[in-house]
C-alpha cells in the first residue's frame, strides 16, 4: 500500500536505491530520523532533491523485510 498525499519528487524506487547506497555508504544514517535522512540523500548527493519523508520510511520498511543487510551483519556478528 502506497501512502497518500506524499509531495512530487523522486519515485519510490529512486528512494529505495539511493537508501541502499547510502547504508552502504554509511549504516549509522539508519538511526536518523526520515526527516534527517531525506535531506542527507539530497545533501549527499544520493538523489536530485529532498524525498518525501515518507517515502523514506516506507523504503526503510521494505529493507527491513528484506531481512538484514550487511552493514547490520557487519556491526552485530554473532
Amino acid at each position: 500500500m502506497t501512502s497518500g498525499n506524499i509531495q512530487m519528487g523522486p519515485d519510490p524506487d529512486e528512494v529505495l536505491e539511493a537508501l541502499k547506497k547510502a547504508l552502504h555508504d554509511d549504516p549509522t544514517l539508519r538511526d536518523r530520523p526520515e526527516e534527517q535522512l531525506a535531506t542527507t540523500l539530497a545533501q549527499k548527493g544520493y538523489l536530485e532533491q529532498d524525498p518525501d519523508p515518507v517515502l523514506v520510511a516506507e523504503a526503510l520498511g521494505a529493507l527491513d523485510e528484506d531481512g538484514p543487510g550487511e552493514e547490520t551483519e557487519a556491526a552485530s556478528p554473532t
